[in-house]
């Protein structure tokens, strides 16, 4: 696969799919994926996780524009994420799962088309159960998440959170955000981040841990979605329809939205629904709009180099 930069155009589309992504870590909703893939990057992408050590040097270089807009688009979610929480938590909540619901059309036509058979129903309907069971397992399961007195058992189950934020970052139309309010997690962590988390080591050893999770879980993942990609893209394709879909019901029975639920009085209830509502179709108006305006330009190139084959 071809992964060298021909333009600072195609520089500078890597920067953009890497801000994108290191959006998506803090802001719910944001797919980095979907942007990778509306850019023409998920494919390379993954190809150059996939073999960052058969090929070192030549992912690297790839890679870097990536990583560079991660760090910058982490840093502005960051600032953004915990004002509009402090302010207006379930409003913004609303707003970001819009965000990625107006980027299904784009995951749906991976599949559009295709015959509905008995194995991709059953994948697609795999790919809804799965964040549905583990919003259930975290509501059942009564788990400590104030972090003030961390143990042995929060660092596991942190190692396999960052484990599976990876998976969010590699697959299209899953967000870090919403499985982190899943497990209730979120609130939490977003609340920690400031100059007295450096102070407080068992508190940054949960990042640490986050973080060595994250790196295991894509240079694991990223070989088995490349090979899928390859191999069975369209099964593939129906599985994280499913995925996509759930997480956007379950973000809504998550902890961290089962916290504001109880906070609720009669009238900020009302004003929370309705500015919500209002929110969510926004968020899907404007990733929606992207997502037409995307097809549209790729509608008119393909047009034109018809006409130039046709010349």
């Amino acid at each position: 696969m071809e992964l060298s930069y021909k333009s600072f155009k195609d520089i500078l589309i890597s920067v953009v799919v890497g801000f994108f992504i290191g959006l998506s870590v803090i802001v719910p909703g944001i797919s980095g994926s979907s942007i990778a893939i509306v850019l023409k990057v998920y494919d390379k992408m993954m190809f150059a996780f996939s073999h960052i050590f058969k090929k070192f040097k030549l992912c690297v270089i790839f890679l870097l524009p990536i990583l560079f807009g991660i760090v910058l688009g982490f840093g502005l979610g960051l600032l953004l994420v915990k004002f509009l929480l402090e302010k207006f938590a379930f409003i913004s909540i609303c707003f970001f799962v819009g965000l990625m619901v107006g980027t299904y059309p784009l995951l749906f036509k991976e599949i559009k088309g295709e015959k509905i058979t008995p194995k991709k129903s059953i994948l697609f309907i795999c790919g809804l159960i799965i964040p549905l069971v583990i919003t259930v397992i975290s509501l059942v399961i009564s788990v400590d998440n104030t972090l003030i007195d961390v143990s042995i058992g929060h660092y596991l189950l942190f190692l396999i959170i960052g484990i599976l934020i990876s998976l969010t970052q590699l697959i299209p139309g899953l967000s870090a955000t919403v499985l982190l309010m899943i497990f209730g997690y979120y609130t939490v962590l977003m609340g920690s981040i400031g100059i007295e988390l450096f102070s407080n080591f068992k508190l940054l050893l949960v990042y640490v841990v986050l973080v060595v999770g994250f790196a295991i879980g894509t240079l694991l993942f990223s070989k088995i979605i490349n090979k899928l990609l390859n191999t069975a893209k369209t099964s593939f394709f129906f599985v994280i329809c499913g995925l996509s879909v759930s997480s956007a019901i379950s973000v809504f029975i998550g902890n961290d939205c089962m916290d504001i639920y109880r906070t609720w009085t009669r009238n900020n209830m009302l004003k929370d629904i309705l500015f919500g509502i209002l929110l969510l179709i926004i968020g899907f108006a404007l990733s929606f709009a992207f997502y037409i305006y995307t097809t549209k330009k790729e509608q008119k190139q393909s047009e034109t180099n018809e006409e130039i084959k046709n010349i």
